[in-house]
């Protein structure tokens, strides 16, 4: 695999007609430190597009919440946060606690509030 695939197969999805996962996808981006991984909206792609990025992408999965493809694996919401967490400035030490039992049931709840309280732009 070239370096150039493994770039487009390396991608944090967000919503970016939603003014919180922008500004949250922004504040990833400046804190990343893995060359290999891009912060891409969903909403500028077509649905045939993103089924190339991986088969199961569809809008109304990427609607619900983010979505990270990483080396042709899908990590939705919580997963896919606790998935890039070792390659951010700073916060890679809390990594090992989200791996502890209940943990990511934990996580995947509060993705849920995050979910329904978010904002989008007009």
């Amino acid at each position: 695999m070239n370096e150039e695939t493994k770039l487009e197969n390396n991608i944090f999805f967000y919503d970016g007609d939603c003014e919180f996962c922008a500004h949250l996808a922004g504040k990833l981006q400046a804190l990343n430190k893995n060359k290999n991984l891009r912060f891409l909206s969903f909403r500028e792609f077509d649905s045939d597009i993103l089924i190339k990025f991986h088969p199961q992408l569809t809008d109304e999965l990427l609607e619900g919440e983010v979505q990270l493809i990483y080396e042709n694996k899908r990590y939705p919401g919580f997963f896919a946060v606790r998935k890039i967490l070792p390659s951010l400035s700073y916060y890679y030490i809390f990594t090992p606690f989200l791996y502890l039992p209940l943990v990511p049931f934990l996580g995947m709840f509060v993705m849920h509030l995050l979910k329904r309280n978010r904002t989008f732009k007009v």
